[in-house]
Formats: structure tokens, sequence, C-alpha cells
């Protein structure tokens, strides 16, 4: 339901089964719901205590460890929304559930403005999405110059190859292949050790 739906109408509130309309309704609608609100402050559960205007009227009473609190009151339609009870002026009561459904209007336009944006942001991003990439042609040359260079550098493969050290380059025993490793372990035999 929407607050619209009831905008025109006079003042008209239901509490409990009663229904209060017309000329003093509404100061007679907030002592009745202030009193039905009060008398069930020990119910911890959410319940409906009154309508107004499509919406129901909710309350629920809160734990306090000296004095009494003062219950939670909510106006329920399609959502749930916090309402001040005063029960000091049970007619502030009343304004304060009519100021929580003239929050809601502008809480509906916002939104409604909030999906115009988002519905012009997914047309703008469409639009690009079937665009052809500017950069097609020079990313395909890139890739095929990295190609061209991997294959150059053997990049490739994935193996790790060594070159073959310069003439008069010592060797260290990384860069030797297996076959050549028993030939210096022969070699390091057949000299005899130093000072012997």
């Amino acid at each position: 339901m929407t607050r619209d739906a009831h905008l025109d109408e006079d003042f008209s509130m239901t509490v409990g089964n009663r229904v209060f309309s017309g000329k003093g309704a509404r100061e007679d609608a907030a002592n009745a719901l202030t009193l039905a609100v009060l008398s069930w402050r020990d119910d911890l559960t959410l319940q409906p205590r009154a309508s107004f205007r499509g919406f129901r009227i909710m309350s629920r009473g809160r734990r306090g460890d000296a004095e009494p609190q003062i219950p939670d009151l909510f106006v329920k339609g399609a959502g749930l929304y916090a309402a001040h009870l005063n029960p000091e002026t049970p007619v502030g009561t009343v304004q304060s559930i009519e100021h929580t459904l003239r929050a809601l209007d502008k809480l509906a336009l916002e939104e409604q403005e909030r999906k115009d944006r988002l519905e012009k942001t997914l047309s703008d991003y469409r639009a690009q999405a079937n665009r052809p990439f500017e950069q097609e042609s020079r990313l395909k040359d890139l890739l095929a110059q990295q190609a061209q260079l991997n294959a150059a550098l053997d990049l490739d493969k994935g193996e790790r190859q060594a070159a073959e050290p310069a003439e008069g380059e010592p060797v260290s025993p990384d860069q030797l292949s297996p076959a050549a490793l028993p030939a210096i372990t022969s070699l390091r035999r057949a000299s005899p050790a130093p000072g012997l």
C-alpha cells in the first residue's frame, strides 16, 4: 500500500476495533493509541496496535533494569519504519507517525532517482559493449611482436638453457655436461696429492 492512496481522506485511525474519525479524532485516536501501546509495554513481540492511512502501527515493549521503558513504535507497510511514541503528548505520537509517512515519499523519490541513474549507466555500458575495441589492430600487432621476440629468445620453451663459455673462461660445475664429469673425476684420482 502507499500513503498516497489515502492522502485525500480526512483523519481516520483505527485503534483496536474502534475507528476514530471526524472532529477531535486526532486527539482521541492519539490518546487511545498511547494507552494501547503502554498497556502492552511488557510484550516484547512486535504486534499491531492500530492502522492509519493503509499502514499498520506496530509496537514492541523493551526491557529495562530499573524503570519501565517506553515501547518501540513502528509504521509497517512493505517495510518497517520507526516512529516515536510520546506518552506525555499523545498527539506528538500521531505527528511522528505522519512524519514517518512523509519521509517515505522522500525515500521513494530518492530511490526512483537512483534507479534512473543506474538504468542510464547500464544503457551506456551496453552501448560500449557493442562497439569494437578501438585499439584492436594495435593490440594484435603488439601480440605478434611479442610472439616473435619470445620465439627469438626461446622464452616460449620454458626451459633454461646456458650459453657455452668462451675460450679461457672458467667453467662452473653446473655448466658441464654429465658426460664430462667422469673425465674430470679420473684426472683428479691420477694426479698425486701435493706433499706426497
